[in-house]
């Protein structure tokens, strides 16, 4: 099972790091395309933002693979031990409930878009809406893993 964790984590890590490199490297080639030959890519605008969403969803599934999503720790830095534990109890329970809902919801919308289409590209917008099922299945997966195969096992990052 640890190996299936570690290559989910690698998975959204890579897929999160190609979309960038390729949103990147398209917007590159866009600017040069029009202020070089006055010839825009009419694609890239739309590949761009197809790429975004998937970074945005699969950077989250990342994240919490080291569970280190942002937390505001007011309450947590005032309850003793037990109450640390109830808490952080309360906030898996909250990122495990929103991971279904949203996986639910994505899924129900990909369906819902696939007759549309992105003009340029010509492909579905149901792939800009697959990305939010793809990210959040693999963020439910791997808060649902145990503990002591996370990176660290510690408690989540905070703001000072």
């Amino acid at each position: 099972m640890k190996a299936l964790f570690g290559a989910l984590v690698r998975i959204a890590g890579f897929g999160a790091g190609s979309a960038l490199a390729a949103a990147s490297l398209a917007m590159l080639a866009q600017i040069i395309a029009r202020f070089v030959f006055s010839s825009p890519i009419i694609w890239a605008e739309e590949f761009a933002v197809l790429l975004f969403a998937w970074i945005i969803f699969l950077g989250a599934a990342s994240v919490q693979a080291e569970d280190s999503h942002l937390s505001i720790d007011l309450l947590r830095v005032h309850a003793g031990p037990p109450g640390r534990r109830i808490l952080d109890g309360l906030r898996r329970i909250v990122i495990l409930a929103s991971c279904v809902v949203l996986v639910y919801q994505g899924i129900a919308l990909s369906i819902r878009m696939w007759p549309l289409e992105f003009p340029a590209m010509v492909v579905s917008r149901s792939l800009l809406y697959l990305s939010v099922p793809v990210g959040f299945d693999l963020a439910l997966l791997l808060a649902l893993r145990p503990k002591a195969w996370r990176a660290g096992g510690a408690a989540p990052a905070t703001l000072a």
